[in-house]
């Protein structure tokens, strides 16, 4: 009986993670043309076509995504065995960095797992806002962090664990149709804040702040309470809340990613054990999961 590649399948589900061969390429560090063979490759030992073109996009079949789900739980066992088995007993202290967004998150969890794994390790854990977080990893004030942003900071050891898009969000029943719009927002620097206003802005959209915070759990009440709408990634939005539909007419808004960071030069073990957790976890298990279906 032939075997499946472990690599191969970390492969297939990098194309379907980062929805592209391009994208998945750069990650597992092969060329287009390698993975699309191991692709091929993998198509002939399973005896079933796995993608299928619609325009642009290669989308999964039927077959493929049975492929998935076995593939997630395979590498993910595949991990953990070795993670069990293999690791030598991991101490030391680890200062990690996430933003707001990822506190009731699959991203957390992996980091409890991660902690169980090894009860010598003490975390500490900032939630911050994305600034605050690189500034405080510039200066060496945090060991590894997670942040969400439309571009990578090339001066750290950077990681795309995945790729969000960012919506438009309210309380049900919320008329989107007020003028000029009510926006609920963080503080002035919030990346995501400006990307609302610029948006708005541009599409000839009057708006205006009704609730501002520095709060992110503030600001998902204030959206509930129907104070006014904004607009977020789907990561740890409370199910009270809905995305906007596109028929709604507001306009599009970029996509962010999540970058996972720490410093450029050498790092303590117990750090690049936990990163290289984190990694594996993205793989082998989809962090791009939201509470609501």
């Amino acid at each position: 009986m032939e075997h499946l590649s472990l690599d191969v399948l970390r492969t297939f589900l990098s194309i379907v993670d980062l929805n592209g061969f391009n994208k998945a390429a750069e990650k597992v560090h092969l060329s287009q043309s390698a993975i699309s063979m191991q692709m091929k490759r993998l198509e002939e030992q399973t005896g079933q076509t796995l993608f299928e073109r619609k325009g642009k996009q290669r989308l999964l079949t039927h077959h493929g995504e049975i492929l998935l789900s076995h593939a997630r739980q395979i590498l993910r066992l595949n991990d953990e065995i070795l993670l069990t088995l293999k690791e030598t007993r991991l101490k030391g202290k680890i200062r990690m960095g996430i933003q707001p967004d990822f506190v009731d998150s699959p991203l957390t969890a992996s980091i409890y797992r991660f902690i169980q794994h090894h009860p010598d390790i003490i975390l500490d854990l900032k939630v911050d806002s994305s600034d605050s977080l690189q500034e405080a990893l510039t200066k060496r004030k945090l060991d590894i962090i997670v942040y969400l942003a439309k571009e990578k900071n090339r001066t750290f050891d950077t990681v795309t664990l995945n790729t969000y898009p960012l919506q438009w969000i309210s309380a049900p029943g919320f008329t989107t149709t007020k003028s000029p719009l009510p926006l609920v927002v963080l503080g002035p620097d919030c990346k995501i804040r400006q990307s609302i206003s610029a948006a708005l802005t541009a599409s000839g959209t009057p708006w205006r702040i009704a609730f501002a915070t520095s709060s992110l759990q503030a600001a998902w009440a204030a959206i509930s309470a129907g104070i006014g709408i904004s607009a977020r990634t789907s990561i740890g939005m409370p199910a009270t809340l809905k995305a906007i539909p596109k028929s709604a007419g507001l306009p599009p808004l970029p996509a962010v990613h999540s970058f996972l960071c720490s410093p450029a030069d050498e790092i303590a073990h117990p750090v690049q054990r936990l990163k290289e957790f984190l990694q594996n976890e993205n793989t082998a298990k989809d962090l791009r999961y939201s509470k609501n279906p």
